[in-house]
């Protein structure tokens, strides 16, 4: 390798590594707002002090709109868990890509933890897609199970987030499946040598 190529090469992995710590703080950051804002929303479904919540609040479920409080507390808890659960699917997913950004500025790119995380990455994005899905029906359920019988409803709703996550959740599996495939043919090749 030439002079020349060797430092561009070390421009490149220079490029990787600065943009990788910034990508991994960045990440850092939405995560803690996104837990943050989380606990926030949590707080105020499940407190059940009128003084807490104004009277303009609402809990929206697929299409269903209710003032949160006309809705008995047992009902927030349950939406709350919806909540919860949706939360913590996507943290986890957030989470995996900050691991990713960590492992590309050590320059791990074929490590065994990288390719883990990849794969974790679009795991988590499938079943957030998924129980994002799910949840539109059981949280209206939820929402409007004090009303009578003729107001109650099930809503099923798709919109582009469950599609988002979905492709991008596979197209981030198949990635890690590929990216350990290239790293076990590389090990391969290295051992030939």
């Amino acid at each position: 390798m030439s002079d020349l190529e060797w430092a561009e090469r070390e421009k490149r992995l220079t490029r990787i590594r600065r943009l990788s710590a910034f990508m991994k703080w960045t990440v850092t950051v939405i995560l803690a707002f996104m837990v943050l804002f989380g606990g926030l929303v949590l707080v105020e479904i499940i407190v059940p002090f009128d003084l807490l919540i104004s009277p303009e609040e609402t809990i929206d479920v697929a299409d269903i709109e209710r003032p949160i409080d006309e809705i008995p507390h047992i009902q927030r808890i349950g939406v709350a868990v919806l909540f919860c659960i949706a939360l913590s699917l996507l943290a986890l997913s957030i989470w995996n890509i900050r691991q990713v950004f960590k492992r590309f500025q050590m320059m791990e790119f074929f490590s065994p933890k990288t390719l883990a995380n990849v794969i974790s990455i679009g795991v988590w994005l499938i079943v957030f897609a998924a129980f994002d899905l799910i949840s539109d029906p059981i949280g209206s359920v939820i929402v409007t199970y004090d009303l009578p019988p003729g107001e109650r409803s099930v809503e099923v709703t798709l919109d582009g987030a469950e599609i988002f996550c979905f492709i991008f959740g596979a197209l981030m599996l198949l990635f890690g499946w590929i990216l350990r495939e290239a790293a076990l043919i590389a090990d391969e090749n290295r051992q030939f040598v």
